[in-house]
C-alpha cells in the first residue's frame, strides 16, 4: 500500500509540472506569435470591394507632347477609403474586349509597374473624388500606396444582345419570323408591320409568359408575330396613310382606333416610311489578376471584378 501511494504521489507531481511547463510553452508561443504579427513588414488586407468596376480613361503626355491614352478600371470603398486601380494602355487591341466580335472572347496583358499597372491604395478622403480627377480636390491625398510590378490581367468579355420589345431574349433565339435576316433577339419589330413589337403588347401583365401576348383579331396568332392585325386583309404595314412611319395616329374618319386595328377600314396605301431597326449589345468585362505580389498581398489569382458597358446598334 506504501508503494502505491508513493507512484500515485509522484504521478501527481509529474503530472503539476509537466501542466506548468505546458502553459508557459503555450504563452511564449502566443507572444511570438503576435510579435510576428506585428514587425511592421505585414499587413492583413481585406479585400472586401463590392467588385463592380468603373472605368475612366488617362491621358498623359511626355516630354515631346506625345500624348498617351489609358483605360483605368478602378474600384473603391468608403470604410474605410480605399481603392483597386489597373491602368492599361488603350490600343487597338485592348479596344476591342469592349465589343468583341464573339461572346467569351479572353486577351491577357502582362502587368510590369510603367504603363500596365496594379495598385492598392489608402486614402484620407472618398477617393471616387480623386482618381479620375484632372484637378485632384483639395485635401483628399494618398496615405499608402502598393504596386505590383510583375503579374497578368485576365480580361474574358461576354455579351448578350437584347432588342428591347418586352419580350425575354431567351424566347426569341431560334426565330426570324419576317424573314428579313435578322433573328427575332435582335429584331425589334418581329413580323416586320413596322410597328414595333414591344408596341403591340406581346407580355401586357410583364411575367414572361406570353400566353395573354395582345391577338387582335382573334386568329390565335399574337399581334407580335402577325402581318395583318386587324384581320381586314389589308397589311398592317400597308395601313398607314399618312406614312410617318407611326400607324397610331392613322385613324379614320368615324373611327375610335388605329387604321391597322380597325377591320372596318382596310384601304391600302403605298409605304413610305420603313422604321429602322435597333438593338442593344450588353457586354460584361470579367477582369482576373493572376501572380500579383504586393507587399500586402500576394496572391496566385484575384478577381478584379466586372465591368459592363451597352452598345447600340
Amino acid at each position: 500500500m506504501a508503494i502505491t501511494i508513493l507512484l500515485f504521489l509522484n504521478s501527481v507531481t509529474f503530472v503539476a509540472k509537466y501542466c506548468y511547463m505546458y502553459k508557459w510553452f503555450y504563452l511564449f508561443s502566443v507572444l511570438l506569435l503576435i510579435s510576428a504579427c506585428n514587425d511592421g513588414d505585414v499587413l492583413q488586407v481585406q479585400l472586401d470591394f463590392d467588385k463592380e468596376l468603373s472605368l475612366c480613361q488617362i491621358q498623359t503626355a511626355d516630354d515631346g507632347s506625345n500624348i498617351t491614352s489609358s483605360f483605368l478600371f478602378y474600384d473603391t470603398r468608403t470604410d474605410p477609403f480605399e481603392s483597386l486601380t489597373l491602368l492599361i494602355p488603350r490600343t487597338t487591341t485592348t479596344e476591342a474586349m469592349f465589343n468583341p466580335e464573339e461572346s467569351g472572347a479572353t486577351q491577357n496583358v502582362a502587368i510590369d509597374g510603367n504603363s500596365k499597372q496594379f495598385h492598392y491604395r489608402s486614402y484620407n478622403g472618398d477617393p471616387n473624388d480623386l482618381i479620375c480627377a484632372v484637378i485632384p480636390p483639395a485635401g483628399i491625398s494618398v496615405t499608402q500606396n502598393y504596386a505590383s510590378t510583375s503579374g497578368t490581367a485576365q480580361f474574358v468579355s461576354v455579351f448578350e444582345d437584347d432588342d428591347d420589345d418586352g419580350i425575354p431574349t431567351a424566347l426569341e433565339f431560334d426565330g426570324d419570323t419576317d424573314g428579313d435576316g435578322i433573328p427575332n433577339y435582335k429584331d425589334y419589330d418581329d413580323d416586320g408591320d413596322n410597328v414595333p413589337t414591344i408596341n403591340e403588347k406581346p407580355d401586357p401583365n410583364n411575367d414572361g409568359d406570353l400566353a395573354d401576348a395582345q391577338d387582335s383579331d382573334g386568329d390565335s396568332i399574337p399581334d407580335y408575330l402577325d402581318q395583318d392585325d386587324d384581320g381586314d386583309g389589308t397589311l398592317t404595314i400597308n395601313e398607314d396613310e399618312n406614312g410617318n412611319g407611326n400607324l397610331f395616329d392613322d385613324i379614320a374618319s368615324g373611327s375610335s382606333s388605329a387604321r391597322f386595328l380597325d377591320e372596318n377600314f382596310s384601304n391600302s396605301y403605298a409605304v413610305q416610311t420603313t422604321n429602322p431597326n435597333q438593338f442593344k449589345r450588353i457586354v460584361t468585362i470579367t477582369i482576373t489578376l493572376f501572380n500579383i505580389d504586393i507587399s500586402v498581398l500576394s496572391a496566385d489569382s484575384l478577381e478584379l471584378g466586372t465591368y459592363e458597358t451597352i452598345i447600340t446598334f
